[in-house]
This record gives structure tokens, C-alpha cells and sequence, in this order.
């Protein structure tokens, strides 16, 4: 007899990293001065300065924003045991 509350458990806490992940990535692309929407408005004349001192938060948000939404890929297609 299986148990498949586990899994599907599992499986929405897979969707949920997804989903966090996904918004992570998002948030920090709009926000970037560079590439985002969001951040050319608050860069003012400093543009150049904003986007030397905001590339490194960038750049570690969405790797790390990746990395849970590669976990939460792994976990929502993981299979029962």
C-alpha cells in the first residue's frame, strides 16, 4: 500500500518554491537599474553609480532566486518512493 500524502505534499511544497522562485527572479530583474523598469526612476542622475553598486545584489537575488525555483522544479516532479 502506498502513501501518497507525502508526495503530494511534496509536490506543493515544489509549486510553492516555483512560485517563489519565479516571483524572486522577477522582482529582482524590475528593480535592477540596468535591465529593470522599476530601477531607472529612482537611478536619477547617478545612473552609472546605481548600477556599480546594485549589480552584485543583483546578480546574488537572482542566482539564488533561480536555485529555488530549481529546487522547487526537482521537488513538484519528484515521484513517490
Amino acid at each position: 500500500m502506498r502513501f501518497n500524502a507525502m508526495s503530494k505534499s511534496t509536490r506543493m511544497s515544489g509549486l510553492g518554491l516555483v512560485l517563489a522562485g519565479a516571483l524572486g527572479i522577477a522582482f529582482f530583474y524590475l528593480t535592477d537599474p540596468r535591465w529593470g523598469w522599476l530601477g531607472r526612476r529612482s537611478a536619477g542622475d547617478d545612473a552609472i553609480d546605481a548600477v556599480h553598486q546594485l549589480a552584485p545584489g543583483t546578480i546574488v537575488g537572482l542566482a539564488g532566486s533561480g536555485i529555488v525555483l530549481l529546487v522547487g522544479l526537482w521537488l513538484a516532479t519528484r515521484r513517490a518512493v
